[in-house]
This record gives structure tokens, C-alpha cells and sequence, in this order.
């Protein structure tokens, strides 16, 4: 019970941080599209995006790091786990230097190499200036994240990321109220919440793990080989990710105009809001099933990973089945003026995906546990090159245009979520091919009744304001409670949920 609660409170303070986050797209984009245009709030999008493209580089060094430290520790092997986050501290120091002067010459050309308006020329190089400072950031801290993971506060982790977003809140209500708009003004923000994030890491790897020690001296070569070894895979995998959804914004303003690129961008922040859903639910589970693959006990991972996965179904579920019946009204009421029917359709397609990538995004885990990514990694970046490809011929040869985009990357990530991941899976578990399936035949039924259901209900209750689409959308969250409780969980299940309930109530 100990155990779920700590897993209970680890979603709430991570919920709480990812509602904070929606909320302040929520107020921003808007703002940003109102006052300096849609264009301008591309930027902001494609700005994030490239700080992605400079983690292909630090995930080699970075995605293996809290496993092996987390390993050394709870094997009582304390030289090895200092000489571990030692290494990766100083080597993400080095690293971050080096991407800092490459972003300053890039930054420094950044008008001759992108299609930018004359008067956000300035306000777009700082804009990413300051982006890339907050990435430099999160980069350093990544070593301290590994105290987290040994002593399960995953928890404390979202309470300073909620501090994080209020602390860019009251930046943003600050310097719009008494300062002109401007667009590097959120560079700053971002600056500035990652700021409270390192701080944050740094205090729990301070409290909860002092015996840890980061020093020169332990820096271990080795152990920084041995982890750019296994990471460099990853590193392939974020280099077929890119491919596949991390160039659409550079691709629209390249091929098609600016104007575009803001409405792809618009529709990848909702996407991305609703899809950081699965980390949210997913990650409180990894170090439990760090923990279960440490200990040797199979059948406990595969029971824990089934579990996070149909968490992780429920909300992809309800998302994309509550956005397909009421992603019209919440549009109209968000940004009116804009093209509504056009951005909805691409949002629909962009989330698609999401539907499978929900109860498969837990299982990915399974690659960082038994250090088996070469294959996945392959996978994606074939994906990401015929993405790309796929792109570049239906914006020439079709009629599909700005659809192009989006369609591409739905169909290619639906292939390799469906079929190459789980098979791929269960091999590197050594379990039966088709552990997984059952549950991801499941949830595609759950959200086919889910989509039905929500549609009836928004069509019979019509909502046209902010009030009424709340109370339909609340609506629809129960019903699609239900469906999916239904449909997904067994009977074992369902009355492990119904004890826990009851032990909260009394």
C-alpha cells in the first residue's frame, strides 16, 4: 500500500504540472497568435523543437544515466555509482558548451536560413537565445535526476516542476502588464521555469542522496563509454523521432509559408499537451519496474507493465475521443478568427496516432531496462526517412498540401506502435509475442465506444461556451471512465481499483 500510494501521489503532483502547463499554452497561444500573430507563435514552436534536435547529441550520454547510477546504488556498489554521475555531470557540462557556441552562429545567420517576418528578426534570435540557455539547464541537471529514481520521489519532481510553471506564470502576468509584448519574452520564461526545475533536482539529489558525491576525480572514461555505448542508440532513435514529427515545422516554413507553420504548430501543442499524458502516467511506474527487473521478477514487470499501460490507454482514450466530438467548439471559443475547420482536421489526424501510442508508450521502458534499442532505433529511423520522403512527395505531386504534414507521420507512427515495437517487445523480455496485444485490442474498442458515446453527447448537448463545454467535456470524462474501466481492466483488477477506492474513503 506504501508502494501505491507513492505511485498515487506521483501522478497528482505530475498531474498537477502538466494541467499547469496546459493552461499556460492555454492562455499563451492565443495571446501570442492575437497580439503578434501566428507566425510569431511558430516560432515559439520551432524554437522548442530545436533544443530537441540538440538532445540527439546529450541523450547518448544521458538516456542511460539514472539506470546504471540507480543499478550501482541499490547493489551497494557506491564507487561505481559516483564514478557514473560523476562522468555524466562534467560530460554534460562539456557537451553543453560545445552546442552553446554552435546555437550562437546559428542564431547569429538564423534570418538567412529560415523565412522570418523583417520585424521579428531580432525578437526571434532572442527568442532562441534564451530557449537554448533553459535546454543548457535542464542538460547540467540531468545528473541529479538520478537521486529521484534510487529513493521513488518522483513526487517531489512534480512539485517543482508545478513551481516551475507558476514561477513562468507570474513572469508572463509581469511583463505583459507592464512591458510591450514581445516574443523573446518567452524565451525568458522558459528560461527561467527550467531554472527553478535544476533547482529543484539539485535539492533532492542534496536530501535524499548526500553520500552521492559529483567530483572531478571520479569521472571515470570508462563509465562514460560504457554509457555512450548503449546511449548512442538512442541517440539514432531521437534522430528517427525528428525524422518522423521533429521537421514539420521546419518542412511548412521551408515548403509552404510561415502562415502554415504557426497552424502545424498550433496543432502540436495540443497534440503535445495531450500526449505528455503518457509520461505523466508512465513514468511513476519506472522505478518500480526498475526495481522488478533489478530483482529478477519477471512476472511482476509484465504484470506492472500491463497495468501502466492501460492507465496510460485511459487517457490517450478519453483525449482523443473527447477532441474528435468537441475539438471544433474548443477551437472556436480558443482562437476565433483563425481557421478553425482546417486546424481541427489536422490536430485529428496528428492525434491519431496517440491512440496506440498511449498504451505503448510504458513499454518503451523495456529498451532502457534490458539495453536492447539497436533494432527499435533502426526501425525509427527508416520511419523517419520515409516520413520525410513521404512529405516531400505528396506536397509536390498532391493536391493534400498542409495535410501532407501531418498524414505522413500518422500512418508511419501507427505501423511501428502496432506492429514492430510490441513484437520487438516481447523479445527483448523473452515472453510470448502476444503478451501485449490483448490490451491494445482492448483499448482500440475502448476508444471506438468512447468516440461514439462522446460524439452522441456533444451533439445532443451542443455546447457554444466555456461554461457548457466544460460541463460536456467533464461528462464525457466519466462516461469514458466507465467505457474503459468496461472494457480494458479485468475482473481482478477492477476489484484490486474498488479496495483501494474504499481504503480512501474511510
Amino acid at each position: 500500500m506504501n508502494k501505491v500510494k507513492r505511485l498515487l501521489m506521483t501522478i497528482l503532483t505530475s498531474g498537477i504540472a502538466t494541467i499547469l502547463s496546459f493552461l499556460i499554452s492555454f492562455i499563451l497561444t492565443p495571446y501570442i497568435t492575437n497580439k503578434l500573430g501566428v507566425e510569431a507563435y511558430g516560432f515559439v514552436t520551432l524554437a522548442k523543437n530545436f533544443t530537441q534536435y540538440a538532445t540527439i547529441i546529450t541523450i547518448a550520454l544521458n538516456s542511460y544515466a539514472a539506470r546504471y547510477i540507480t543499478v550501482s546504488y541499490h547493489n551497494n556498489d557506491m564507487k561505481k555509482a559516483q564514478e557514473y554521475i560523476s562522468s555524466v555531470y562534467y560530460g554534460d557540462v562539456a557537451i553543453s558548451a560545445v552546442i552553446m557556441i554552435v546555437a550562437g552562429g546559428f542564431i547569429l545567420f538564423l534570418d538567412r536560413i529560415l523565412n522570418i517576418s523583417l520585424e521579428l528578426v531580432t525578437s526571434v534570435k532572442l527568442l532562441f537565445l534564451y530557449v537554448f540557455l533553459g535546454f543548457v539547464l535542464t542538460t547540467v541537471g540531468t545528473s541529479y535526476t538520478a537521486a529521484a529514481y534510487i529513493k521513488n520521489r518522483l513526487d517531489i519532481v512534480g512539485i517543482f516542476r508545478s513551481l516551475s510553471y507558476i514561477f513562468e506564470v507570474l513572469f508572463y502576468v509581469i511583463v505583459f502588464t507592464f512591458f510591450t509584448p514581445k516574443v523573446w519574452q518567452v524565451g525568458v520564461a522558459i528560461c527561467v521555469a527550467q531554472l527553478v526545475i535544476f533547482g529543484g533536482d539539485y535539492y533532492i539529489y542534496k536530501k535524499y542522496t548526500p553520500e552521492l558525491k559529483i567530483k572531478r576525480k571520479n569521472v571515470s572514461f570508462k563509465a562514460i563509454k560504457k554509457l555512450v555505448v548503449n546511449g548512442i542508440w538512442n541517440s539514432i532513435n531521437s534522430l528517427g523521432n525528428t525524422l518522423n514529427s521533429g521537421l514539420d515545422l521546419i518542412v511548412t516554413n521551408l515548403w509552404l509559408s510561415d502562415l502554415a507553420m504557426g497552424q502545424i504548430a498550433i496543432t502540436k501543442t495540443i497534440s503535445s499537451i495531450f500526449m505528455s499524458f503518457n509520461q505523466l502516467l508512465a513514468q511513476p511506474f519506472q522505478p518500480l519496474l526498475l526495481k522488478s527487473y533489478s530483482d529478477g521478477n519477471k512476472n511482476k514487470l509484465v504484470s506492472e507493465l500491463k497495468i501502466s499501460m492501460k492507465l496510460t490507454s485511459l487517457f490517450s482514450s478519453i483525449v482523443f475521443a473527447g477532441f474528435f466530438s468537441l475539438g471544433k467548439v474548443f477551437y472556436a471559443l480558443w482562437i476565433p478568427g483563425q481557421d478553425i475547420d482546417l486546424i481541427y482536421v489536422l490536430t485529428v489526424i496528428t492525434m491519431l496516432s496517440s491512440v496506440i501510442e498511449g498504451p505503448v508508450y510504458p513499454l518503451y521502458y523495456i529498451y532502457t531496462l534490458t539495453v536492447k534499442n539497436k533494432i527499435p532505433c533502426l526501425v525509427t529511423v527508416v520511419g523517419g526517412i520515409l516520413n520525410v520522403a513521404g512529405m516531400a512527395i505528396l506536397v509536390k505531386y498532391s493536391s493534400l498540401g498542409i495535410y501532407s504534414i501531418v498524414l505522413t507521420t500518422t500512418v508511419i507512427m501507427l505501423f511501428i506502435n502496432l506492429v514492430t515495437n510490441p513484437l520487438y517487445m516481447t523479445h527483448c523480455l523473452k515472453i510470448e509475442w502476444f503478451t501485449f496485444y490483448p490490451t491494445l485490442l482492448r483499448t482500440i474498442i475502448s476508444c471506438t465506444c468512447m468516440t461514439i458515446s462522446f460524439t452522441f453527447i456533444a451533439n445532443a448537448l451542443n455546447p457554444s461556451t466555456w461554461m457548457s463545454f466544460a460541463l460536456t467535456a467533464i461528462l464525457c470524462g466519466i462516461m469514458g471512465c466507465i467505457i474503459h474501466l468496461a472494457f480494458v481492466f479485468s475482473r481482478d483488477e477492477k476489484s484490486r481499483i474498488l479496495v483501494i477506492i474504499k481504503s480512501k474513503g474511510k
